[in-house]
């Protein structure tokens, strides 16, 4: 046909077999523990050509060579196929909780009095909505001579760096009543901006879930919401586990409203739907 260029995607690529599910999928699952299931593997399908197109690469083997040789491709892959949805206030009931039994924490858990401070995970704070979320309800529960202090973690590179920046746009006053917004936000440029006190709470950091964990410290208050859902059983059940490990006695485990532990072995006791606590 004159006049016009006909595109044509390689042969290689334009079959996606077994085999390359098999090997993308058992790629996720041993780096972070994340299970493609069946019905996932258009959607990797789909992102994987993405990849290809922005990366000039011909095959699907030769995209499995860079990424299983390169961090660089390893990461891109992971931020491709990773859902970051989350926003302020996300499954309310938890922050109601702490706001509501503060003081239950604060006389079942007599670290947080003893030193002074309460130390905080937010396991997968994406975007950071989560763990700002969490150092506001914090700022305005706790007594004033409690130091917060929380560690905000993520796989993703990309996400991390936006947290830690803290820029949002003007669609978070549908989530963030007005009294937050004027007391931890200022505008700027048409965006909202976190300010530097609330900022200042919280230390962000790239973590795989599945690798050891190097706290020196036990934690007060753990949100692992919808994380376990990308995990087999029984890395769900082993991460449970690790995460009582590491919670100082009378401290309180968050999980997401469609998770649960009831099918799993572990040790802490429940004290309502997706909260639990170490006694």
């Amino acid at each position: 046909m004159r006049g016009w260029t006909i595109f044509r995607m390689p042969q290689a690529q334009r079959h996606f077999t077994e085999k390359h599910i098999r090997l993308f999928s058992q790629l996720l699952k041993d780096k972070y523990g994340i299970r493609i299931t069946r019905e996932k593997t258009d959607m990797l399908k789909r992102k994987l050509q993405k990849m290809m197109t922005g990366s000039n690469v011909a095959s699907y083997d030769e995209l499995y060579e860079l990424i299983n040789s390169s961090s660089l491709y390893l990461t891109r892959f992971l931020d491709e196929v990773t859902t970051h949805t989350t926003n302020f206030f996300r499954e309310s009931s938890h922050f109601d909780y702490i706001t509501n039994e503060i003081n239950y924490l604060l006389g079942k858990n007599k670290r947080i009095r003893e030193h002074g401070e309460i130390r905080v995970w937010s396991a997968a704070c994406s975007t950071g909505e989560e763990p700002y979320t969490l150092a506001m309800i914090l700022k305005e529960s706790l007594p004033e001579e409690i130091a917060i202090k929380m560690l905000a973690t993520d796989i993703s590179r990309k996400v991390v760096s936006a947290a830690a920046r803290g820029v949002y746009a003007l669609q978070i006053e549908n989530e963030v009543k007005q009294y937050y917004l004027q007391k931890y936000f200022y505008k700027a440029d048409g965006l909202y901006q976190v300010t530097d006190d609330l900022k200042s709470l919280i230390k962000f950091r790239v973590f795989n879930l599945m690798d050891p964990f190097p706290f020196k410290k036990d934690f007060d208050i753990i949100f692992c919401r919808n994380v376990m859902i990308y995990f087999e059983g029984q890395a769900q059940e082993q991460l449970v586990q690790r995460m009582y490990d590491i919670i100082a006695s009378g401290g309180l485990f968050f999980i997401g409203h469609s998770e649960g532990l009831v099918s799993k072995e572990h040790r802490f006791t429940f004290l309502e739907p997706s909260v639990y606590m170490k006694a």
